[in-house]
């Protein structure tokens, strides 16, 4: 267990690493782009590539019939991405590792839940009573006395929160301005995908770049939602006076909204507000990057999987090829009918070499079947060795074929 945790965080590392890589590369493009990237990093970690890699051992041919020729699976690429071989931690340091992790996940879940119920009793204390003529929106609105900021609270129902005294701290437009900056991130299902991460902070709440992640995710829906607001057509200027009034708001809230309009990095925001041109679509061959590279993510392991698995079949295949066989006795029936076939067989390979637990694993004729069966308890193989000693090997199989041509015929 030790080994596998350490290689899916090891992994999921990488690929956050990749994933700042490409982010740099699109600095300059719509911030829910990047925002979409950092979300994949974030995923990441609650997806492990053994996953995937188990699916592809799933989709390996089994040896029926003609198995393909391929290239085993590189050592160096399996060495990669599984830098740890075998469990190597004594049980009672896993233990203690283990405790620690469920004693740090559980403080960081608390400390989220003491966040959320303060939350919900704000919200419970908030009055459904409309407020200024002027605040129109297309969630519920609730109106808090308590020095808070305009916010978008839950995701299950959400309700837009605000200030009672909201229209006496924003002029109509800078009003309008952080509505639909909210309004942003109902659409885009921000507070979803940040309760994902958050599960992801109390999972790996050890690992530094986590809440890395967690830092670059606010910040750039925040941004992505900036963007919204100005391609809709608000004004520059009144709405960066709106976020610097609203972050007044923030420094004095006691308790910090989910999704609020005050948001981190205020001076970037403003200045990207102020100057930055309306962002364009990506470009043909940025698209095709990205989903070459989420295709890679995904097809990679399972790829791998696939490899290993049918690899793995080669080489029992070719350690098991029967040092011993017999003919099988043609049916009669079968030979008067001038009916050819074949039979798959499986059986377990005993320490000795010698067959046991034979059975049909599929027939082209029930009339091959018991010919088969005594066929192939007179197969002997050579012995399988580990660590010096001779093994059982179960799921062994051999197809057996029935040619009136060729009465001597094994593959």
């Amino acid at each position: 267990m030790t080994a596998s945790v350490v290689n899916h965080v090891w992994q999921s590392t990488l690929f956050a690493l990749a994933v700042a890589l490409v982010v740099r590369l699109l600095r300059n493009d719509a911030a829910r782009v990047r925002h979409a990237l950092w979300l994949a990093a974030s995923v990441k970690f609650l997806v492990p590539f053994s996953l995937l890699a188990a699916l592809g051992e799933k989709l390996a041919p089994i040896s029926r019939g003609a198995t393909p020729v391929i290239a085993a699976w590189p050592a160096s690429l399996e060495r990669l991405a599984e830098p740890v071989a075998s469990e190597s931690v004594p049980g009672p340091i896993t233990i203690a590792l283990v405790v620690v992790w469920l004693s740090g996940s559980l403080l960081v879940l608390l400390e989220s839940a003491r966040r959320a119920v303060r939350l919900a009793a704000l919200v419970d204390r908030a009055s459904p009573t409309p407020g200024p003529a002027g605040v129109r929106s297309a969630l519920p609105i609730r109106y808090s006395k308590a020095p808070i900021e305009p916010a978008l609270v839950g995701f299950l129902r959400p309700v837009l929160l605000m200030p009672t005294d909201v229209e006496a701290r924003l002029s109509p437009a800078q009003l309008d301005a952080v509505i639909a900056h909210e309004l942003c991130h109902w659409r885009r299902r921000d507070n979803l995908t940040g309760t994902l991460h958050l599960l992801v902070e109390a999972l790996f709440w050890f690992h530094p770049l986590v809440w890395w992640i967690g830092a670059r995710l606010v910040e750039e829906r925040e941004r992505a939602c900036d963007e919204a607001v100005i391609e809709a057509g608000h004004d520059r200027r009144a709405y960066a006076e709106a976020i610097l009034n609203v972050a007044e708001l923030r420094v004095a809230s006691p308790i910090l909204c989910a999704a609020g309009v005050g948001g981190v990095g205020l001076k970037g925001r403003i200045m990207a507000v102020l100057e930055s041109q309306a962002m364009g679509k990506l470009g043909m061959r940025k698209k095709l990057l990205l989903n070459a590279g989420a295709i890679a993510a995904i097809a990679g392991p399972v790829a791998g999987g696939w490899l290993t698995a049918t690899s793995s079949a080669l080489a029992q295949q070719e350690e098991f090829l029967p040092i011993v066989k017999a003919a099988p006795v043609y049916p009669s029936e079968a030979a008067e009918a001038g009916l050819e076939g074949y039979v798959l067989v499986e059986f377990t390979v005993t320490e000795d070499g010698t067959t046991e637990d034979v059975l049909i694993v599929e027939s082209s004729s029930p009339l091959f079947e018991q010919a088969a069966l005594d066929a192939a308890s007179q197969l002997e193989y050579k012995p399988r060795i580990v660590n010096g000693k001779a093994v059982r090997v179960p799921g062994v199989r051999n197809k057996i074929m029935f040619v009136i041509e060729t009465d001597d015929d094994f593959v």
